[in-house]
């Protein structure tokens, strides 16, 4: 590999370490306010707790496809005696082995990345279902807001009218 691939590599996998590392001190923080905070509703307590968990392993799986990418830089992408043609029968096996392994490596790497990107879809869904049901309680509570002052007006133009 040139080395700007492997700077490439490594500066991609530190972002995602660091990435990972802000999330879940961010996360580990919104716990903490989460148990104690006492006068939150219950509703949304659950909710942030559940987000925060699945924030942290969203975090966890960005640790380790960093770490995956970081070795993905010292791996050996040409498998040995491919370009001879008098290739012996433990080089052609050795070269088998290589490509399993680096297909492997590579197919697992694309499978955390997809477990990634559906926790960032959940988590999407999640925060504006939660959205949605804040916003119905508002504008219940808003409407229960409303039909009190409509009653308390009516009562006092029936006691303005009965006292005239």
């Amino acid at each position: 590999m040139d080395p700007v691939g492997i700077t490439l590599g490594i500066l991609i996998a530190a972002v995602l370490l660091l990435i990972a590392g802000y999330f879940i001190v961010r996360q580990r923080h919104t716990l903490q306010t989460v148990r104690a905070d006492t006068q939150m509703p219950s509703e949304q307590r659950r909710y942030l707790y559940k987000q925060s968990w699945r924030r942290l392993f969203g975090a966890v799986m960005l640790i380790i496809l960093g770490a995956m990418m970081f070795g993905s830089v010292f791996l050996d992408y040409d498998p040995p005696g491919a370009a001879q043609q008098g290739e012996l029968a433990a080089d052609k096996e050795a070269a088998k082995q290589t490509v399993r392994f680096l297909s492997f490596y590579l197919m697992t790497m694309l499978l955390i990345l997809l477990v990634i990107l559906a926790l960032a879809v959940l988590d999407f869904w999640a925060v504006a279902r939660f959205g949605r049901y804040q916003q119905k309680q508002l504008i219940q509570e808003h409407h229960a807001m409303l039909e009190a002052e409509l009653l308390a007006h009516k009562h006092r133009q029936s006691n303005s009218n009965g006292t005239s």
